[in-house]
């Protein structure tokens, strides 16, 4: 996720200064842009886990993964509180057990938070400096997962201002998908043990990833042939169901999927049938949701901005005359 943490941070920057709206307006727009979609997936997710409540339970039992206290087993609370949990659960509590994929919310609510934040000050060396800062700040805090936000703000000020280099970006790319790869015992493996704490790469959430995520973008940046490729007719199309995918995967995976999987012997051919058919499955679903529910919404997040501005010129207007 620090790849998408990156990306946030250099993205709603760029965004923001391009629409030029107070931070009133922009919060309640992101913190709806976020939470409508993470409720329909809590709902989603209720209802695979109504139909199918014990699958990730008794595949955990084959494969030994912890990943089922995760989510619900057994019985699931209500529609409420799948409801309750997508528009504040996830931002209050930093998880979901319907949805563990949500715990990234938060990070992605406080994170375009600060990119307001920022973009509040006209000149661009006063959004360096607070980025900056935040750097340091979060690095103290130890909330490493936080660094990414600013990290993209200060690459996307950098790439504003012609100034970002164009030097080795496949070659930072790779070392970027190298460096944030790496878990377990790698330090002990490379011989990097002398590292410290925050960097060590089986430091869950430590300050690798960012740092890995940071070279990844820059290197899509400043390829030609990467910025080609993303841009494409794929690329675009890719970018447009992430959300979606992102949203519906593991209460497929969990459920229907892990079903499935215990229904299916485990010679290779029905492996693989079972990985293509799971991957149809949740590619047509994304697509159906981007189409039919994520640019609806879009639009109706769009006419609200547009109301939230008129009701600004309003105010100006009535205080201009008043005055």
């Amino acid at each position: 996720m620090s790849v998408f943490f990156v990306l946030s941070g250099f993205v709603v920057t760029s965004a923001t200064l391009r629409k030029s709206d107070p931070i009133w307006i922009n919060v309640p727009i992101r913190y709806l842009r976020l939470a409508i979609p993470a409720t329909a997936s809590t709902l989603a997710a209720w209802l695979l886990l109504s139909v199918s409540p014990t699958s990730a339970t008794q595949l955990a039992t084959l494969s030994g993964s912890r990943w089922r206290g995760w989510t619900y087993q057994g019985s699931p609370p209500g529609p409420a509180a799948a409801i309750s949990n997508g528009l504040a659960g996830v931002f209050l509590s930093g998880g979901s057990f319907f949805n563990n994929v949500l715990w990234t919310m938060r990070p992605e609510l406080l994170g375009s938070i600060l990119c307001f934040a920022v973009c509040a000050f006209a000149r661009p060396r006063f959004r360096l400096a607070i980025a900056l800062g935040s750097v340091v700040i979060f690095i103290a805090l130890r909330r490493y997962d936080y660094v990414c936000f600013p990290l993209g703000i200060i690459l996307r000020e950098v790439w504003a201002s012609g100034r970002l280099p164009s030097a080795l970006p496949i070659f930072a790319m790779l070392l970027g998908l190298m460096i944030g790869s790496q878990s377990g015992n790698a330090a002990q493996l490379f011989g990097l043990d002398w590292l410290p704490e925050a960097l060590k790469p089986e430091k869950k959430g430590g300050l690798l990833y960012p740092i890995a995520a940071t070279l990844i973008v820059y290197g899509c940046l400043r390829s030609p042939r990467l910025v080609a490729t993303l841009s494409g007719r794929i690329g675009r199309y890719l970018g447009a169901i992430s959300f979606p995918l992102y949203l519906i995967h593991v209460p497929f995976i969990y459920t229907l999927v892990a079903e499935a999987y215990m229904h299916t012997n485990l010679t290779l051919p029905a492996r693989a049938c079972l990985l293509t058919g799971s991957l149809v499955l949740m590619f047509a679903t994304a697509h159906a949701a981007e189409r039919r529910l994520e640019r609806p919404f879009l639009g109706l997040l769009g006419q609200l901005r547009g109301r939230l501005r008129e009701f600004r010129t309003e105010r100006r207007n009535v205080h201009g005359t008043a005055g």
